[in-house]
């Protein structure tokens, strides 16, 4: 049954987060530099997803819901001084559209099978900060965080979010190095936060940075600790290299270590590397990568970090021992004179599973993706985005939710508001 958008709740979101900038504002008496620096979008989201899982015996056949998502984020410039203060505000709204008792579950909604949850749900989440000298920033309370080691998720409605404390710091020419702790993980389809992810402590410490050594050569050093769960450390490396006819090789290595560090009975030990190259070619592009499980376990993770060539839509091809091999190729279709349409597809193969329970044999699975879209380039509605991904996986039952089709419809614009 579909739902009227709410568009009370969504007044409901913008007034509150311009009352804050109001308020603060006057707050901060004739500090023109506070409000010359500040920014506030609006984005909307609107998706459609629809799993079907192939495999027979499955207790759910299907999932299947419509929603849409507005998400307010105002950012504060800083007070004059030495120390520059500002505050951030991030105001979520999901609005269901469609769901039913039999197809919940894809997580756009505080959904299960059986229930379809409430209408909506928000939350208006903030953070303060600081801006030391001239290149440091530290920070509390909201993050978004977007490292190899802890990263948020956006690949559903609403991002997921954490709270902590964080400092960042730029002071090198090249160099960005930040630090900090995260705790409590808002979910993406959820208002509330929470602890405990496999049912331990989530907590994680982490530092590092990347390095920028030109143009062309970058590099990434991360580590962190996740407490109860596991220490990790990454290593990456980008380079891009200029060849004749304007075209150019991009080289993107990762490598992830982590020890356990959980109690007994656990097992996070694991080596994760990967390798992918992309040759682009005008409106072309070929890519091909190589991607591989080492140690005790699989790679486990609790977020968005998981900076792997072949973690892609459906699978992480981050089983135990797992080796897998991508072949991708995208085209700006601007090369035909329809500029804002892309398409890429992509196939990815895997081998040399571990499935002890299986009696020790080794088993294999893949997954084909194919992403179409267009951004409207001008009139009425210019910069509205549509996106059709599609991913079809076959693997064994026992692995991931077995054979699945999956289809996410996408609609999506942001409006500028300061």
């Amino acid at each position: 049954m579909k739902n009227a958008i709410k568009w009370s709740s969504i007044a409901l979101a913008v007034a509150v987060g311009n009352g804050l900038i109001v308020s603060q504002a006057a707050a901060i008496d004739g500090n023109e530099g506070f409000i010359e620096s500040s920014s506030a979008t609006l984005s909307n989201r609107t998706m459609n997803f629809n799993r079907d899982f192939r495999s027979p015996g499955v207790a759910q056949s299907k999932v299947d819901e419509t929603a849409t998502g507005f998400v307010l984020n105002f950012e504060s410039g800083y007070s004059r001084g030495p120390i520059g203060l500002g505050f951030d505000t991030i105001s979520m709204l999901g609005i269901k559209l469609d769901s039913t008792s039999d197809d919940a579950g894809t997580l756009l909604l505080p959904s299960t099978q059986g229930d379809t949850g409430p209408s909506n749900y928000s939350e208006i989440r903030g953070a303060v900060k600081a801006h030391i000298v001239e290149d440091t920033v530290l920070r509390y309370g909201v993050h978004l965080p977007s490292n190899p080691v802890i990263a948020y998720d956006d690949i559903r409605l609403l991002p997921n979010h954490y709270n902590g404390y964080s400092i960042t710091n730029t002071s090198i020419d090249g160099l960005f190095v930040e630090a900090g702790r995260m705790t409590d993980r808002g979910e993406m389809n959820d208002s509330s936060e929470v602890d405990g992810a496999f049912t331990l402590d989530e907590d994680v410490t982490y530092l590092g940075g990347t390095y920028a050594f030109s143009d062309d050569l970058s590099s990434s050093l991360y580590t962190s600790k996740a407490d109860e769960l596991w220490k990790r450390h990454f290593l990456g490396l980008t380079y891009n290299m200029a060849l004749a006819n304007d075209m150019s090789l991009v080289t993107d290595l990762a490598h992830y270590q982590t020890s356990d560090d959980s109690p007994a009975g656990s097992n996070f030990d694991n080596k994760a590397s990967s390798l992918a190259l992309t040759l682009g070619a005008g409106n072309h592009a070929f890519g091909v990568a190589y991607q591989r499980m080492g140690g005790d376990n699989g790679y486990e993770y609790f977020d968005g970090a998981v900076f792997l060539a072949n973690s892609i839509q459906y699978l992480d091809f981050n089983a135990k021992d797992e080796r897998s091999y991508q072949a991708r190729y995208d085209y700006d279709f601007a090369g035909l004179g329809i500029p804002g349409l892309t398409f890429m597809t992509r196939y990815i193969t895997s081998d040399n599973i571990d499935t002890a329970f299986e009696g020790g044999n080794r088993d294999s699975r893949w997954e084909r993706n194919t992403n179409i879209s267009y951004t409207v380039q001008s009139g009425a509605i210019e910069g509205v985005n549509v996106l059709l991904r599609n991913a079809t996986v076959r693997q064994d039952d026992t692995l991931d939710g077995g054979d699945v089709d999956e289809n996410r419809l996408i609609v999506s614009y942001t409006w500028d508001l300061l």
